[in-house]
């Protein structure tokens, strides 16, 4: 009898699932349920057996001395269990259907918040509403790095990072052009000083005409030599606004702040408008100085100008000192002072390969004409002889007065 009475619920309960009045909102199940119920539904091909097992079920007798039973004796506890089953059942599915549907509802609400919170992405015009975007330096960079997020879709840390390097590449003509300059330069430092002593002595005489013969002079050494003295002029005021405007560009980007900036794109750095709170931008920025001030003096004359040696060992100290206070910075700002420091670190490196500098037409400096870096006791040392002679010179100039 039981297998009877289960097999004959089972079919009652897909035929009431016809009804109308009993149809579930199947969309509201959850994906366990509506595997359970297509469990179920797979049994609707077997239908075709049910007056088989069903007069099997009926004329089943578990005993020999069992009286028959007649066809409405046997279905009259078969539909009254049925009845039973599919109203306990309707009972346990609609309050799962129920709390099913509130939990995607509630899903659905906090995805629909969250994404509320969430700013829209920048579009062309909103640096310049911010008024972020001008004709200063700054200005012109910040312009830039819109273009870039807009038209690239890149998330916020990529864009900066792509920004440095687009300023960087853009510096590059300037670069090699001074490169090349200061290594024509290099063999001549010592006839260079000379002229500038020189120099000193007839500016003391007060001598005009013998001013502009030694400047015709060396206008004459440096055309010998290849050099334009005009693209030297001019590097510095093209190279020295562009980093500031990269710095300050940069820096009020991330102090307004511009709302995106809030979301960079890359987990470990999340928001690009506060400090780095691991100290680890900071401290990767000051390597990063110290090794491109490595690399660059590869290109210096620390022969004849032994205190540009000290002057890098200075920089050596303030980058450590600095750590502090970029500490301070926000992480933008820090990314993009690294990117460009890394990419400096890079094209230096590169421009020191033979083939690359005969390809730029640029001298290869002999070996004899670079000096090393002083160690810091050296440095040391220097500071204090340096300090010595002052004091020395300063007493000698009051006793004569």
């Amino acid at each position: 009898m039981a297998f009877a009475t289960s097999f004959t619920s089972g079919v009652l309960l897909l035929r009431s699932c016809r009804n109308t009045s009993t149809r579930l909102a199947i969309h509201a199940f959850s994906r366990p349920t509506i595997r359970s119920l297509s469990l179920v539904s797979q049994c609707s091909g077997s239908l075709a057996r049910h007056g088989t097992l069903k007069t099997f079920a009926q004329t089943r007798a578990f005993s020999r001395t069992a009286p028959a039973r007649s066809n409405n004796e046997a279905t009259a506890p078969a539909n009254g269990t049925a009845v039973n089953f599919v109203s306990t059942t309707a009972d346990q599915v609609a309050p799962a259907a129920s709390s099913e549907a509130a939990d995607a509802v509630s899903s659905s609400g906090i995805v629909e918040n969250a994404l509320s919170h969430f700013p829209s992405a920048l579009q062309y015009g909103d640096f310049a509403a911010l008024g972020l975007a001008g004709w200063s330096p700054a200005g012109l960079i910040r312009w830039s790095f819109e273009l870039i997020n807009v038209s690239t879709g890149l998330p916020w840390f990529w864009t900066i990072v792509a920004g440095s390097l687009f300023w960087k590449v853009v510096l590059v003509p300037l670069s090699v052009a001074g490169l090349r300059n200061s290594a024509r330069l290099l063999p001549l430092q010592g006839q260079i000083l000379q002229r500038q002593k020189e120099l000193n002595k007839i500016r003391e005489s007060g001598d005009k005409l013998a001013l502009q013969k030694h400047a015709l002079k060396m206008r004459k050494m440096y055309q010998d030599a290849g050099v334009n003295m005009g693209v030297t002029a001019l590097s510095p005021f093209v190279q020295i606004p562009v980093t500031l405007g990269m710095f300050f560009a940069v820096k009020t980007m991330c102090q307004l702040p511009v709302p995106q900036l809030a979301y960079s794109g890359l987990d470990i750095l999340p928001d690009l408008t506060v400090a780095d709170p691991y100290m680890i931008l900071p401290i990767a920025l000051c390597a990063a100085v110290n090794l491109q001030i490595s690399v660059g003096a590869a290109e210096l004359n620390l022969k004849e100008r032994p205190e540009t040696g000290h002057i890098m060992n200075g920089l050596r100290v303030l980058s450590i000192v600095g750590v502090w206070v970029m500490s301070t910075f926000p992480s933008g700002l820090l990314v993009s002072l690294l990117t460009t420091s890394l990419a400096t670190t890079v094209q230096s490196l590169a421009l020191q390969v033979p083939k690359i500098r005969r390809g730029l037409d640029i001298p290869i400096v002999a070996s004899e004409y670079r000096g090393r870096l002083p160690t810091m006791k050296e440095t040391g040392q220097y500071l204090i002889k340096a300090w010595k002679r002052k004091v020395s010179e300063a007493q000698a100039q009051a006793r004569q007065r």
